[in-house]
C-alpha cells in the first residue's frame, strides 16, 4: 500500500514526478516514497503504472493521465504540488526519428518546468543527459563547460531542452538539472539503452574502440533526486556522468565478474561511425532495434569524461563501486530471462555468496550478548 502519512525528521513534500514508468523515474519515485513523501505521477497508462509499480507495492500512488506534451494534463498533474521531478523524455537515437525526438522533449520540459515556474513551485529537479554537454574537444567537461553544439536527434533535444532550463534558472527559478552519463542497475521497467546495451555487449560483442563508457548507477541518481527535492535552495546544475571506462576496461570487468571472455571486436573509431551512418540509412527502410546508428556510434568513440566532484561535495553522493552496479544489472536480466546466458548470473551470485562465506560465518560464531538485566 501506497503511504500517505508523515515523514520523521522533516516536511512531507508533494512531490510530482514524470516519466514514472521509465527507469530513472521508477527508481526516483520509490526513493521518495520511501523517505515518505506523498507522491503523484503523470502517466500515459494507468494500467502499465500498476505492472510496472504493482510488484513494489506503488501501484496505488496517486497519478493524472495525460501527456508531457499535452498542456490540460500537465496544469491538472501540477497542482498542489510542493516539488517536481521532471524525469519523462524520449529517448531515441536513430536519425529517422530526430525532429519528432526533439519536439517530444523540448514541449515537454516547456510545459513541466515552465509550468512549475509559473505556479510558483519552489523545487524542481530537471533530468537532463550528459549528451547534453557533449564537448569532444574537451579532455573533461564540468558545470561550466558549454553545452555541446553538434547533437543530432536525442542529444539535441537534450541541449535545446537544457538552453530553456538556463534561460529560468538566470531569472532566479528554483531548478536543479542533473546530467547523467550511461544509466545501469536492476529493477529496469523497459530495458533502457544503457542496460540494453550491457546485454548486447555480453551476448554479442564488446567492440573496442576510442572513447569510452562513463557509467552511472540508477540507484545513486535517485538519491542525488530525493536530496535535491528535500534541500531546495537557488538553482543549480550537477554533472553525474559516473565512472569512466575505456572500452577494454569495461570489457575486462565483465569477463571477471560473469566468469566468460567477451567477443571483442577491434574497430577504427571513423570506422564505426561510417557504420552507425550506414545503420541510420538502413533503419529507414527496415526498422531495428541494434543501437547502431551515427549518434551512438558518436558518443561512443569521442566520448568526454565529466568531473562529477560537485554533486559529490554538495550532495554527499558516494557513487556505488562499478562492479556491483555491472553485477547487480547481469542479475536482474538473467532473473528477468533476458539473458541467452543465465549461467553468467549464476556466476555472479556464486562469487557473492563465496565472498560472503566467512563474514556470515563470523557473525554465526559471534558470542551473543546477554540480555540486559532490569534493575530491581
Amino acid at each position: 500500500m501506497a503511504r500517505t502519512g508523515s515523514r520523521r525528521g522533516g516536511n512531507v513534500l508533494r512531490v510530482l514526478v514524470t516519466g514514472g514508468t521509465g527507469f530513472v523515474g521508477f527508481h526516483t519515485v520509490r526513493a521518495l516514497h520511501e523517505a515518505g513523501h506523498r507522491v503523484r505521477l503523470l502517466v500515459r497508462s494507468p494500467d502499465k503504472m500498476r505492472r510496472v509499480l504493482g510488484p513494489f507495492g506503488l501501484d496505488t500512488l496517486e497519478h493524472v493521465q495525460g501527456d508531457i506534451a499535452d498542456p490540460r494534463s500537465v496544469q491538472r498533474a501540477l497542482e498542489g504540488m510542493d516539488a517536481v521531478v521532471h524525469a519523462a523524455a524520449s529517448v531515441n537515437v536513430h536519425a529517422t526519428d530526430a525532429l519528432e525526438t526533439i519536439r517530444t522533449n523540448r514541449r515537454g520540459t516547456e510545459l513541466v518546468i515552465g509550468g512549475a515556474v509559473a505556479r510558483g513551485i519552489g523545487r524542481i529537479v530537471q533530468v537532463s543527459s550528459s549528451t547534453a554537454m557533449f564537448n569532444p574537444g574537451l579532455d573533461i567537461v564540468d558545470e561550466n563547460s558549454p553545452l555541446g553544439t553538434q547533437g543530432v536527434g536525442y542529444g539535441r533535444s537534450k541541449i535545446e531542452s537544457d538552453l530553456y532550463v538556463r534561460g529560468l534558472q538566470q531569472h532566479g527559478a528554483p531548478i536543479y538539472t542533473t546530467y547523467p552519463g550511461t544509466i545501469m542497475g536492476p529493477d529496469d521497467p523497459g530495458l533502457s539503452e544503457g542496460v540494453l546495451g550491457l546485454r548486447t555487449t555480453l551476448e554479442d560483442l564488446c567492440i573496442i574502440t576510442s572513447g569510452g563508457i562513463q557509467i552511472i548507477d540508477v540507484r545513486d541518481l535517485a538519491e542525488a533526486h530525493l536530496k535535491l527535492v528535500e534541500r531546495g535552495g537557488p538553482p543549480a546544475r550537477y554533472l553525474m556522468g559516473g565512472q569512466f571506462l575505456r572500452w577494454a576496461e569495461y570489457a575486462d570487468i565483465l569477463e571477471s565478474l560473469v566468469g566468460a571472455p567477451m567477443r571483442r571486436v577491434r574497430a577504427p573509431r571513423r570506422a564505426l561511425q561510417w557504420l552507425g551512418r550506414l545503420g541510420d540509412l538502413v533503419h529507414r527502410v527496415r526498422p531495428f532495434d541494434m543501437p547502431i546508428t551515427y549518434e551512438a556510434t558518436w558518443y561512443a568513440t569521442e566520448w568526454t569524461p565529466s568531473d562529477d566532484s560537485l554533486v559529490q561535495r554538495e550532495l554527499g553522493i558516494r557513487y556505488r563501486d562499478l562492479r556491483e552496479t555491472l553485477g547487480d544489472s547481469i542479475l536482474w536480466l538473467g532473473e528477468k530471462g533476458h539473458l541467452k546466458h543465465p549461467e553468467y548470473a549464476e556466476h555472479i551470485r556464486r562469487e557473492r555468496a563465496r565472498r560472503n562465506a566467512p563474514r556470515a560465518a563470523a557473525r554465526k560464531a559471534a558470542p551473543k550478548k546477554a540480555p540486559r538485566r532490569k534493575a530491581p
